[in-house]
């Protein structure tokens, strides 16, 4: 057998024995990105569905409308900094301990005051950027597997 051969082999056993470790990783990668994009929408002040582009979200109708949305009145940004994600096995979860950020993340229509409507701020969900700005991380870690 060659030694070119040989390389070959070797580097192909290293890559089949390292793979599961890049596996097991692969969730905290997610739990990472997904927690950076969420904060990244609150700075933009809107939703990244499609790479390059932002879904501003509603102007807020109070006052003091020259502040961000979703930051807050007095002290700001708990809604912000409330995410949180649990990465498992093959999976992240992720949530927020603010009662009320499910009703900005997916909107609401209510009867008091009537016809009172909180507009959708959507901040999580799924997202093409999202998922772009995954692979692109779990591809480079494909690369510097194959590649070392």
């Amino acid at each position: 057998m060659s030694n070119d051969n040989q390389a070959l082999l070797n580097r192909l056993s290293k890559i089949e024995r390292e793979f599961p470790a890049l596996l097991a990783r692969a969730p905290q990668v997610l739990r990472v990105e997904g927690l950076q994009f969420i904060a990244d929408n609150f700075r933009v002040q809107g939703f990244q569905d499609k790479p390059g582009s932002v879904q501003k979200w509603k102007k807020k109708q109070v006052k003091d409308a020259k502040k961000p949305n979703l930051i807050g009145e007095k002290r700001g940004g708990s809604l912000r900094r409330s995410w949180q994600a649990q990465a498992g096995n093959k999976q992240v979860v992720f949530s927020s301990n603010r009662i009320y950020a499910g009703v900005h993340n997916e909107g609401l229509k209510a009867g008091r005051p009537p016809g009172f409507t909180m507009p959708e701020r959507r901040m999580i969900g799924p997202s093409e950027e999202l998922n772009r700005r995954i692979g692109e991380k779990l591809d480079k870690m494909m690369d510097e597997l194959i590649l070392k």
